[in-house]
């Protein structure tokens, strides 16, 4: 079977979990080295879907994902949220006692900060979350350790230490699931889109209002420069509505009306609360 979805990371990465939370545990993946080889992989037609983090609770923005999303003409089908929960994994015959170095992705290391500080282990930076728990299970290294998703230590058959390891629990991933096609209807329902405004008094008032005059209710407002205007911006808008259902068509025209450029990525399934694990 082909891969169904391309997710960026090595093999056990927390993309892929969301592949398999999103299409089911069985689903093909292909793991790509940047956001930019998921985009080339479903123009290719190697996948049909692909699996992009846009923003994290604690770290913000995904910005290059932002980036990437004008530049490539590509439907949003789904969103899936990530419940990050880090994992010290280490080869067998390691115990937690033993360390004295773990390894892993800035950001996962930097939400593990306080924790590792009190464990007193030296933090070393890795190109990859799971590609620290790769690297460790084909060269293990005495007194070390990765930091990690258990979908990592499965794929690479090393032990879980710690569970949960990260300072705040509260630690999220919204990704979106792109494809060439529409996502059927499926309610409740959000919009994503892409406008700059005109570079004038109350711009972005005005074209905001477009929503507020029709109840949609902004779940998500980003600002990106526009590279090939200085000092002009383009935003990202998530609302919650179809583009199919009459108030929000006419929203989109007017907001097409108001501003110098409208994208629309796609009207999708939104995630309900009580579907985030």
């Amino acid at each position: 079977m082909e891969a169904l979805v391309a997710y960026q990371g090595e093999p056990g990465a927390y993309s892929q979990q969301a592949c398999r939370q999103f299409f089911g545990e069985d689903v093909e993946t292909l793991g790509c080295r940047s956001f930019g080889d998921m985009f080339v992989a479903v123009h290719e037609g190697r996948v049909q879907h692909m699996m992009l983090p846009v923003e994290n609770s604690l770290a913000g923005t995904v910005i290059p994902a932002y980036d990437l999303l004008v530049d490539h003409d590509l439907r949003v089908q789904g969103e899936e949220i990530v419940h990050v929960k880090h994992c010290l994994i280490a080869p067998a015959g390691t115990t937690i006692h033993d360390l004295k170095q773990v390894k892993s992705h800035p950001q996962a290391l930097a939400q593990c900060a306080g924790t590792l500080q009190r464990m007193g282990v030296e933090p070393v930076t890795w190109y990859d979350t799971a590609g620290a728990a790769r690297d460790l299970s084909l060269n293990p290294e005495p007194h070390t350790a990765a930091i990690a998703s258990q979908l990592a230590a499965e794929t690479y058959g090393l032990n879980i230490l710690s569970y949960d390891l990260q300072d705040l629990q509260n630690n999220f991933t919204r990704m979106l699931v792109l494809g060439k096609t529409d996502a059927p209807r499926q309610d409740p329902s959000k919009t994503s889109i892409i406008f700059a405004t005109r570079h004038t008094p109350g711009a972005l008032y005005q074209v905001l209002g477009e929503l507020v005059e029709r109840d949609l209710n902004l779940s998500k407002i980003e600002s990106r420069p526009r590279r090939n205007v200085p000092w002009n911006y383009r935003f990202f808008v998530d609302f919650h509505g179809h583009e199919d259902d009459p108030h929000v068509r006419d929203a989109l025209i007017g907001i097409l009306k108001r501003s110098s450029s409208l994208k629309v990525l796609g009207s999708y399934p939104a995630k309900k609360p009580e579907e985030i694990k």
